[in-house]
């Protein structure tokens, strides 16, 4: 045997011996260790199944009835109609006491509906130049299903003489907004007499 041809075979006696050098790349691709691949199919299986029970807890789980609130407002700031009527029951109870019974509305439509005719959104659709904001204040809850609201208007980012509120919300068990009754200083009463 030649010198060569020794060596070769030396070298594939101590590659067959040693299996880590077996799985070494050929030609720059390595071989795929089945009980690796088996392994992490079981990894994945285990994150798909534990993703699936967060997802369908996320799915039912509902905002707190601050959360609720605070994403009323903010999507009212925002002009967003559509967000503010997700945030509501179907069978929503809105009422502005100092407005008085032409504002009550009853039922997710009707909601919607006046909100369409409130000055902000009214404002926007006829782009005229101010920007009409309400401001959270101070918000308290119960943790529970009520949330009460202290807030105050802003146009174009100054305090709104006058313009003080509050409201108090109350939440179904799927969490949505089931009574939102305001009432706001006097100024707006005018509003109110007005509209009747």
């Amino acid at each position: 045997m030649g010198r060569g041809r020794r060596r070769r075979v030396a070298l594939c006696a101590a590659v067959l011996c040693r299996p880590a050098l077996a799985l070494a790349p050929l030609n720059g691709v390595a071989p795929v260790k089945t009980d690796r691949v088996a392994e992490l199919r079981r990894q994945r299986a285990e994150i798909d199944a534990e993703l699936a029970t967060l997802e369908v807890g996320h799915r039912h789980a509902t905002a707190t009835p601050k959360q609720q609130i605070r994403a009323l407002y903010d999507a009212f700031n925002a002009r967003d109609g559509r967000a503010v009527a997700d945030l509501l029951a179907d069978d929503v109870v809105y009422e502005d006491l100092l407005l008085g019974e032409s504002t009550i509305c009853r039922g997710k439509a009707a909601f919607s509906g006046a909100l369409e005719w409130h000055p902000a959104f009214v404002s926007k659709k006829l782009n005229l130049p101010f920007d009409l904001q309400l401001i959270v204040d101070k918000v308290a809850c119960d943790g529970q299903k009520s949330v009460g609201v202290e807030w105050h208007v802003e146009v174009d980012g100054k305090p709104f003489p006058l313009s003080r509120g509050l409201s108090l919300a109350t939440t179904n068990a799927e969490g949505k907004l089931e009574r939102v009754v305001d009432i706001a200083e006097a100024p707006w009463r005018v509003v109110g007499l007005l509209i009747r």
